[in-house]
């Protein structure tokens, strides 16, 4: 079984972990612009159609297994946190590259904010 996560961050002390209802294997784009792209538009007061091409703009990852694959930095309290989300235990991080935020889409993220 293996499914996408979006580790968002909605302002505020945490994050909120988001994944497809089901744990179903989607892609992360799909997942992105069918769902995520639209909660985050809501929180910030953006329209979704300046997000739906930015699905590399907030943290991501892949759970497989008991491994959560993840290229950003990792630690014990975002790994319990993950699990607490997911409704798992015993996951561990193994670094990915391709679940690394691209700089290009977090700036225009960012970019987007400022202007709304």
């Amino acid at each position: 079984m293996s499914y996408p996560v979006y580790i968002i961050d909605l302002g505020g002390e945490g994050y909120t972990i988001l994944f497809p209802e089901g744990k179903v294997d989607l892609d992360h784009c799909d997942f992105w612009e069918k769902t995520v792209a639209r909660i985050v538009a809501r929180h910030f007061g953006l329209p979704v159609g300046d997000l739906l091409n930015l699905p590399y703009c907030q943290r991501r990852a892949r759970v497989s297994g008991k491994v959560v694959y993840y290229g950003e930095k990792t630690n014990r309290k975002l790994l319990k946190l993950i699990e607490k989300a997911v409704g798992e235990t015993g996951l561990r991080f193994v670094y990915e590259g391709h679940e690394t935020r691209l700089e290009f889409d977090v700036q225009e993220f960012s970019a987007l904010r400022l202007w709304s």
